[in-house]
C-alpha cells in the first residue's frame, strides 16, 4: 500500500474505517487478485463515504447537505456604507435632511395623519425623531419602545448618527413598537385559573335501596 491510500483510509472516521475493514475481509479474494491493492483500498473508501458499502447508507456523507444548508440559511444583505466623516464632507456644514415617518394604525388615530415629516441635521440620531414624536402627542408607544426602520439600512440605533447610516434627504422610515421576546407564550396571571373538575356524586343504588342498605316498604313510605 502506498502513502496516498493510507492517508485516504486514515481520513475516515472510526465507524467508516470499521466498515471498510469488514468489507475487505469479506472480499479478500478480490483484494488478493487486485492489480493495485492501493487502488482497491481507495475505491473502497470512496464507496464507504457515499454509503455504498451499507445497504442502509449508514455513515454516508450526504452530497447535497452543503447545498441544502446554504439554501435554508438566509443570507444577510451586505450594505456598503461610506464613512461618517466622508458623508458629512459631501454635504454642507450643518446640513438638514427631511425624514418621513410612517405611523402605525394606533399612532395614526392619535395624530390623525398616516405620516409626519421631521427636519433634523445629519449629526442627530434616531433619538431626536423619537423625542419629536413624543412632543407631537404620541402616547400609545413609549419613547424607549419606539423602533425606526428604513428599507436601506434596517433599524436605526440611537448610538449612531444619520450620517453614519448615509441617510439622504427625503428618507422614509417606519415606526413600530419594540416588544419583549417570549411575551406571546407567557402565562396570563390576570385571569383566574380554571378549577379542576370534581367527581360527580355516585347514582343511587337500583331498587330504591336506602343508604343504610335496607329496602323501603310501602308502609314505611306512607309514614
Amino acid at each position: 500500500l502506498d502513502l496516498r491510500s493510507i492517508t485516504v483510509f486514515a481520513s475516515l472516521n472510526e465507524g467508516l474505517q470499521a466498515r471498510v475493514m469488514n468489507h475487505l475481509e469479506g472480499e479478500r479474494i478480490y483484494v488478493a487478485n487486485a492489480r493495485s491493492k492501493s487502488g482497491f483500498l481507495i475505491a473502497t473508501c470512496d464507496k464507504a463515504k457515499t454509503g455504498c458499502l451499507d445497504a442502509r447508507g449508514l455513515g454516508a456523507i450526504d452530497p447535497w447537505r452543503t447545498a441544502l444548508v446554504a439554501m435554508a440559511t438566509p443570507k444577510q444583505k451586505l450594505i456598503d456604507l461610506k464613512p461618517e466623516r466622508d458623508w458629512l464632507e459631501q454635504h454642507e456644514e450643518g446640513a438638514v435632511i427631511k425624514i418621513q415617518v410612517n405611523l402605525g394604525s394606533s399612532v395614526e388615530s392619535e395624530l390623525g395623519v398616516p405620516s409626519v415629516t421631521v427636519e433634523l441635521p445629519l449629526t442627530e440620531t434616531a433619538a431626536a425623531i423619537k423625542s419629536k414624536l413624543v412632543a407631537m402627542g404620541v402616547k400609545s408607544i413609549k419613547e424607549n419602545k419606539m423602533k425606526l426602520n428604513t428599507e436601506s439600512v434596517g433599524f436605526l440605533k440611537v448610538c449612531y448618527s444619520f450620517a453614519y447610516y448615509n441617510l439622504a434627504d427625503n428618507t422614509t422610515c417606519t415606526l413600530s413598537e419594540a416588544k419583549r421576546g417570549g411575551t406571546r407564550y407567557r402565562a396570563d396571571h390576570t385571569v383566574m385559573p380554571k378549577r379542576p373538575r370534581t367527581q360527580t356524586a355516585s347514582a343511587a343504588p337500583a331498587g330504591g335501596a336506602s343508604p343504610g342498605g335496607g329496602a323501603t316498604t310501602p308502609a314505611e313510605s306512607s309514614l
